[in-house]
């Protein structure tokens, strides 16, 4: 009897989850098939559904392009602002250098410093990586700065007791505590690397989900701009979904 209350939970969770799924669409379909809303504002499935064939070079060209630089990018930004926020919280000479800095660049939005980095590197791949990493590393290193420079009272006095020093302890504590807690953090990032991928291919890229709205907004291509919205919604849930499902088996010990 037990088991069966279980799983009835379970089981509520997983039917309100495909409910969720499906909610938006059969609305979206419901509006098209009453003539609801114009084409103008709302396209059809099925005119959406079209755009993958009519987009020159194919769409999953320019998604393939647009899920390169952003996991590039978002990786490199995670490892930098990682290291940073150790080496911040490790030495006093080099917070005392990095930390004004950080705090004056967090607070400037990532799309700001777009026009920057396509003066300086134009439409390379590097700079469009690049801009991703200065995005988020900033926040992510102070993030890691901060949850190393809190450890629990428990940890403090275990490490006392011993005669250690928290610091020293590079693979058996001071990576696994970030582990612990900087999943948040790192999945916010996701999104603002989502969104300055996306701006930096709107001015100024050749390819790529971003550039394939600008060149359908100039030919009021509304079904191709939502065919490359859904696409960037699909494609920021996988990456989440994989970081996430990572991250937490890499936290084995909880």
């Amino acid at each position: 009897m037990q088991a069966l209350a279980d799983k009835k939970p379970s089981k509520n969770i997983s039917l309100l989850a495909v409910i969720g799924f499906v909610l938006v669409p059969a609305l979206w379909i419901g509006l098209k098939q009453f003539d609801l809303v114009s084409d103008r504002y709302l396209p059809s499935p099925s005119a959406v559904l079209s755009a993958c064939f009519e987009v020159e070079p194919s769409v999953f060209w320019h998604l393939a392009y647009t899920a390169f630089r952003l996991v590039a990018g978002f990786v490199a930004g995670v490892i930098t602002g990682v290291l940073l926020g150790i080496a911040i919280n490790k030495s006093t000479v080099v917070s005392r250098l990095v930390n004004p800095i950080l705090n004056s660049m967090r607070s400037v939005p990532a799309i700001a410093i777009v026009p920057f980095f396509l003066l300086w590197f134009g439409f390379s791949e590097y700079g469009k990586i690049l801009l991703v990493v200065t995005g988020i590393a900033f926040n992510i290193a102070i993030a890691t700065s901060q949850v190393l420079s809190e450890i629990p009272e428990k940890h403090r006095i275990l490490f006392k007791s011993f005669g250690i020093e928290s610091s020293s302890m590079m693979w058996d504590y001071t990576i696994p505590r970030i582990l612990e807690t900087l999943l948040p953090t790192v999945r916010f990032s996701l999104s603002t690397a989502m969104g300055v991928v996306i701006a930096s291919e709107l001015l100024g890229s050749q390819i790529g989900l971003g550039y394939l709205m600008q060149t359908a907004r100039s030919t009021f291509s509304m079904h191709v701009i939502f065919l490359a919205t859904i696409l960037l919604g699909l494609l920021n849930a996988l990456v989440d979904f994989i970081v996430t499902r990572l991250w937490t088996r890499s936290v084995y010990w909880r």
